[in-house]
């Protein structure tokens, strides 16, 4: 592909049936009072990450497996949904506030 960390990969309905069934899971997650404000953080971001997996996918393409991928999967957003580049910043801010929350400090994320 053009862009060098894409590639072509047929999908199925089951496929994205599967997807969009995590992204109702993480959904409902991310809405759960029993869980902390870190882990609802997470979920909600899973659900972001999953719904641009589902359009890369629907799309019949798929990162290539390298460091980065989540990013160049909120990247993809711009080619799949035509995303305003504002949102994708803003998705890759809250990749690294995830980040940041699961690696390097406990209370990065309050309500």
């Amino acid at each position: 592909m053009a862009y060098g960390w894409l590639r072509l990969e047929p999908t199925s309905p089951g496929e994205i049936k599967n997807l969009l069934g995590i992204v109702n899971r993480s959904l409902a997650d991310s809405r759960s009072k029993l869980f902390r404000p870190t882990f609802r953080f997470i979920a909600a971001f899973n659900v972001a990450l999953c719904v641009a997996t589902t359009a890369l996918r629907a799309s019949g393409l798929r990162t290539a497996t390298q460091a980065g991928h989540h990013v160049k999967t909120i990247e993809s957003l711009e080619l799949t949904i035509k995303a305003n580049p504002k949102v994708i910043q803003r998705f890759k801010t809250f990749n690294n506030k995830r980040s940041k929350s699961v690696y390097d400090v406990a209370g990065a994320v309050s309500d």
